[in-house]
């Protein structure tokens, strides 16, 4: 077999491999007694036709496509070998020569992973990051306790209310006709949470428990349903029963109801550490991306095609997996996003650009500081994950040896560990004070 490659442009190669005639007779051979399998010739069983019969009756190159088949993959294995690259898509084939006692060339055009030209990547200069955390931020969480933990009790003046909780029945009639999904028994509605159409709820603040009234009202004109959009409905109303929202106070018995903690103060100095802690990590992740951002703005790489496709893909399936596990049928969610593919992906394009950048430069980046993972690093983030989920070591790393993911977690840690190096060498700046960013904001205008 003779390979010959030449480099092209933007890490494609070009290889030509000739097989000999040795190779083209046993693969033609292999496609005889394939397509003979389902070849019927009168006077011979099925499956039992000569090869030279078959060929008097539709010619040698009946064989032709079969045996190209068989030969392709050791030709193209031969080609890898001489191209030496890691191919990142299907190779673009080209049967150049094929017929019987002849020398078969195959051409094979191979996309390699692009080069990465980087630019600055250590000492790149971010802002600061910070996001402390405030009284007022310990506050709202305590505050959204006390919603979590209301209850609703009977109204005392039995006269509905903004903020009241009323179970009423109802039914909408447009020109007189009901029309679906207008109907209710025993509903509950809160006042002021705009759930219903305008001015629906408004029209129910004072009437009184067991009382019935008309509300007429305009379905919006992008209401969801068309065929109501814009139409005036008449609803007739019954209340049935107001309640109210009654919240429990903030003391050292609503601290021991809802949490470990015995006193007001020891739950709020718990948020707050916990708020601290969501901060913390909310800083480094945006300290990493502004990182990330301005050493893959520095690099220089020409991205094939392919990879864009493929990540806007696999992007495209992550939306998928996301409605379904938010209730969607598999079905109606796939529909949904191939009724829509094509804007899909068209807004998905620009982030699947840049992920595929930011995975490259970092991979290069890797290479150039020779980032690597022992066995020991692999072994304690094994432990920590076995900790996290509260099982055995052995458990774990048996689990992800069965999955095949012990050489992800090794990625995984490596691409770390060269996110925290470009971190540490990063220059962090102090924000510009706010009546320099809008004096700039202003001669920028």
């Amino acid at each position: 077999m003779k390979v010959d490659a030449k480099a092209l442009d933007n890490n494609k190669v070009e290889v030509q491999v000739e097989c000999s005639e040795e190779q083209v007779a046993r693969a033609l051979d292999q496609a005889y007694r394939k397509v003979v399998r389902g070849v019927v010739v009168p006077g011979f069983r099925k499956g039992k036709v000569p090869r030279q019969i078959l060929e008097m009756r539709y010619g040698v190159e009946v064989f032709y496509d079969d045996a190209i088949e068989f030969l392709l993959p050791e030709a193209y294995e031969a080609a890898l070998a001489e191209a030496a690259v890691e191919p990142i898509d299907r190779p673009e084939v080209e049967v150049v020569d094929f017929a019987a006692g002849k020398p078969a060339v195959f051409k094979f055009v191979i996309q390699g992973p692009p080069e990465v030209e980087l630019g600055q990547y250590k000492g790149v200069q971010v802002e600061k990051v910070s996001f402390p955390v405030k009284d007022d931020d310990v506050e709202q969480v305590l505050n959204q306790m006390q919603e979590q933990h209301a209850r609703l009790v009977e109204s005392e003046d039995d006269v509905v209310a903004d903020g009241d909780f009323v179970n009423l029945s109802y039914e909408g009639t447009i020109d007189g006709e009901p029309f679906a999904g207008g109907k209710a028994d025993n509903y509950t509605l809160e006042i002021g949470s705009n759930t219903f159409i305008p001015g629906f709820e408004s029209q129910l603040i004072g009437l009184k428990k067991g009382e019935a009234a008309e509300i007429n009202v305009v379905f919006p004109e992008d209401y969801r349903n068309r065929e109501l959009a814009g139409k005036p409905a008449v609803f007739k109303v019954e209340i049935k029963d107001i309640k109210k929202k009654e919240v429990p106070a903030l003391n050292d018995d609503f601290a021991a109801e809802v949490s470990e903690f015995a006193t007001l103060e020891e739950l709020r100095a718990d948020i707050k550490n916990r708020l601290q802690e969501s901060a913390a990590q909310r800083e480094r992740n945006t300290l990493e991306a502004r990182v990330m951002d301005a050493v893959v703005a520095n690099a220089k790489v020409d991205i094939p095609e392919v990879l864009i496709t493929r990540e806007t893909e696999d992007m495209v399936e992550d939306l998928a997996q996301n409605l379904i596990r938010q209730g969607f049928p598999e079905q109606m969610a796939r529909e949904y996003i191939t009724t829509r593919l094509d804007a899909i992906k068209q807004d998905y394009r620009e982030t699947a650009e840049k992920r595929v950048k930011t995975r490259l430069v970092l991979e290069k980046v890797k290479e150039v500081e020779g980032v690597s993972v022992s066995d020991e690093e692999l072994e304690a983030k094994i432990k920590e994950m076995a900790e996290f989920y509260q099982q055995e070591v052995e458990e774990m790393r048996k689990k992800l040896s069965e999955q095949g993911s012990l050489e992800v977690l090794r990625q995984n840690i490596a691409n770390e560990k060269t996110i925290q190096l470009l971190v540490d060498a990063a220059v962090q700046l102090d924000p510009a004070p706010a009546q320099e960013q809008d004096a700039e904001g202003t001669d920028a205008q």
